[in-house]
């Protein structure tokens, strides 16, 4: 098997992803014992250019779409699910911050070919917006990828300020990674190589165009890129379905070499000629391919309509909410159902049937995708509820 050394990196692709996807799936026990993606995988995954696929050209990005993103955050979840999260949350990360951001800025952060961000809404930081006098302070958990990023930061509270509703405003602060600190705390079941730890930042003065926010529209003129701003958090919940649906992808696969080698007593006969085996299996099949094409087809249609008019629809936003979420949900059950039907085999921790369910079930709940989001999103989408900042 070709190695990530002996191959040149082709560019942010699949088939760059799968060199990369390899590498990790290999060392995945390495992942999993340091719990963070290994500095030298993380830095190929930048050198790449996998982190700014939704970075506009005119900042330098590859011209890729978000469904090339989408393909290729699937691709490195089939072979190592930590990698996956990592990446698709990382671009958009910087693509929130090439949209959104101050130019300067975001070309300085873009400049550095090893340049990337972290940061979290699970916790609300402190921002007082005062020219040079400006000073942030904060602490957040679940910051994904931090070990690695070159920018540190979260979601504050502007002091003072609110938004044209009479609403506190809201914008991320962000410093560079050695003005922050990271807390070694994350270890969980599963997703144990994201380094999704706690991050503080202590109070300090900082540059206010190192704050942005997704939330609302952007004024820079990116084209198409404007709607990763102002337009919900579509990228996040996208980044939860590929790395949803590639787990699922490879626990289909695993199963399917099991099934119709598998030959449990007392028949010792394959599984795969077990009818109700057939019909849960091709079930599955049909349920992955349906959802991976569900949201395929909805962020083709919303980057025409972003290309086209710079801006996305409230029922186009919607779609593509209900179908990353969905694909959330059916993904985990598709994975549940490989594992049933193979018997013992998830049992084994190194399997890698084990390894998809618990990286899925430590996803599902995210808040991009969850229970609270569906019930948010069918309030917008019946007409319940007007305010649509999180669809």
């Amino acid at each position: 098997m070709t190695t990530l050394k002996e191959s040149p990196l082709l560019g942010p692709s699949v088939e760059t992803a799968t060199l990369l996807g390899q590498d990790a799936d290999r060392r995945w026990v390495e992942l999993d014992d340091a719990r963070r993606l290994p500095d030298d995988l993380y830095e190929a995954a930048l050198a790449a250019g996998l982190f700014r696929t939704l970075v506009p050209a005119q900042l330098g990005g590859p011209g890729t779409t978000p469904l090339d993103w989408f393909r290729i955050g699937m691709e490195l979840t089939w072979h190592e699910p930590s990698l996956g999260w990592v990446v698709t949350q990382g671009t958009a990360e910087l693509g929130w911050l090439a949209a959104g951001a101050d130019p300067v800025w975001a070309t300085e952060v873009l400049a550095d070919p090893l340049g990337s961000s972290a940061t979290t809404i699970a916790g609300l930081g402190e921002l007082t917006l005062d020219g040079p006098a400006s000073t942030i302070a904060g602490h957040w958990a679940f910051d994904s990828g931090c070990t690695g990023a070159t920018w540190i930061g979260g979601l504050c509270l502007v002091a003072g300020s609110t938004t044209p509703g009479g609403l506190p405003e809201v914008r991320f602060g962000l410093v560079p990674a050695e003005r922050a600190q990271i807390h070694d705390d994350w270890n969980p079941t599963g997703l144990r190589g994201t380094g999704s730890h706690s991050t503080t930042i202590a109070i300090q003065t900082i540059d206010p165009a190192w704050t942005f926010s997704p939330f609302v529209p952007t004024a820079n003129d990116w084209g198409s890129h404007r709607c990763l701003v102002g337009n919900g958090n579509w990228p996040i919940a996208t980044s939860v379905a590929a790395t949803q649906l590639g787990a699922a992808r490879r626990a289909l696969d695993e199963a399917k070499e099991l099934l119709v080698t598998k030959a449990p007593a007392p028949e010792f006969v394959p599984l795969a000629r077990n009818a109700a085996v057939q019909r849960a299996y091709l079930r599955a099949e049909g349920l992955w391919h349906a959802c991976r094409a569900g949201v395929e087809a909805e962020l083709v249609a919303m980057w025409d309509e972003a290309t086209r008019d710079e801006q996305l629809s409230t029922a186009q936003r919607v779609r593509l909410f209900a179908a990353n979420a969905t694909a959330n949900e059916q993904a985990v059950a598709i994975i549940e159902t490989m594992c049933e039907l193979t018997g013992t085999a998830s049992l084994d921790p190194a399997h890698p049937l084990s390894r998809c369910r618990r990286d899925a079930q430590v996803l599902r709940g995210h808040l991009a995708a969850n229970g609270q989001s569906i019930e948010y999103g069918g309030q917008v989408a019946l007409g319940v509820l007007a305010e649509q900042t999180r669809v």
